[in-house]
């Protein structure tokens, strides 16, 4: 038998190990340092961890951070909603809500990811499923939920401070439904800030104390904001229903005997009359005021002659000019004025 021979025959027992070796090596090289040694490299006393699986990496992430969701005992879409009704910077009074309706999957787990304060580890693919390790440190995020927080209290605070005079809920109505959102955020800050801190300790009553406020001044700026709508110089009531009709639609309410808020009415209807008709110069003045007699919002308009050869064509024709107009423009306007 030739040296040859026994060589080769020596290699193709030895082939089915050096592959299987081979193969070892570049699995260990692909497989990351935190498979199978999670608590080592991430200690539960100092991170939150989750595993994520699916069929790529953004459905990895997608099962990681909806998992690290249930740690926190909240859902993905409650705090994508959250962050949607949140999202507020603005130029003027700092503080504007977007008026974003169309939010994709990528974006909502991103936002939820930043949200959370979520890091991801290396992934690899594990039976065919890619595999990652999501991860939050917990003084990280114990101390951006933190700052999160503070500077939402300044915000609440600033707000309340109109949301909170009761005595003009037309003004207050809309501070309370800004507060609101910024509150539940806060609030989920809260809750994620206490669940990922084992050892810091911060008082957080105060906050605890505006989120409360900041409901409460909803549901009390809604209770007065009732109107009390007032005509001088009304014909068949024309303008006191337009004008109730008007609100009642917008979803204001209305009181003859419990409106804090009231609305004047002033109506001017100049006649004139001559051999062809009777002639009508109208004008219309509506002021809104809250509970403490302030002026919130004015509204005026002069109208171009109208008439007809008896008396109540005449007053029909214009009244009407001053209805379609009060419905084509008093809503807007008004809306415009309050929500700025």
């Amino acid at each position: 038998m030739s040296i040859s021979y026994i060589k080769k025959k020596c290699f193709r027992a030895l082939l089915p190990a050096l592959m299987f070796l081979s193969f070892s090596a570049l699995y260990a090289k692909s497989v990351p340092s935190w498979y199978g040694h999670q608590e080592t490299l991430f200690p539960s006393e100092f991170y939150i961890t989750a595993v994520g699986e699916g069929e790529n990496r953004t459905e990895a992430e997608i099962d990681a951070v909806a998992k690290l969701s249930l740690y926190f005992r909240t859902t993905t879409d409650i705090n994508n909603q959250l962050l949607k009704n949140y999202h507020e910077i603005d130029s003027d009074d700092g503080w504007e809500f977007s008026k974003k309706t169309k939010i994709t999957e990528r974006a909502n787990i991103s936002s939820q990811a930043e949200f959370l304060g979520v890091q991801f580890a290396e992934g690899f693919v594990l039976d065919g499923k890619f595999t990652l390790l999501a991860y939050i440190e917990r003084a990280q995020a114990f101390s951006v939920y933190s700052q999160r927080i503070k500077t939402n209290c300044t915000v609440l605070e600033s707000l309340l401070l109109v949301a909170e005079e009761y005595s003009n809920p037309v003004l207050g109505i809309e501070a309370a439904r800004k507060t609101v959102p910024v509150a539940d955020v806060t609030a989920e800050l809260l809750k994620m800030a206490r669940t990922v801190s084992k050892s810091e300790s911060e008082d957080f009553d105060y906050a605890d104390t505006l989120i409360q406020r900041a409901h409460t001044a909803l549901q009390i700026c809604g209770k007065n904001l009732v109107f009390r709508v007032e005509v001088t110089n009304d014909w068949n009531g024309m303008i006191f229903r337009t004008l109730s009709d008007l609100l009642e639609d917008a979803g204001y309410s209305l009181s003859s005997v419990d409106g804090i808020c009231a609305i004047p009415v002033e109506v001017t209807a100049r006649r004139e009359d001559n051999a062809t008709g009777i002639f009508l110069y109208c004008g219309i003045v509506v002021n809104v005021t809250g509970g403490n007699g302030e002026t919130v919002f004015s509204y005026s308009r002069n109208f171009p002659k109208k008439g007809a050869r008896t008396e109540s064509f005449a007053y029909q024709r214009a009244y009407q000019a001053i209805v379609n107009e009060l419905e084509a423009t008093f809503i807007n306007e008004f809306s415009a004025k309050i929500k700025k």
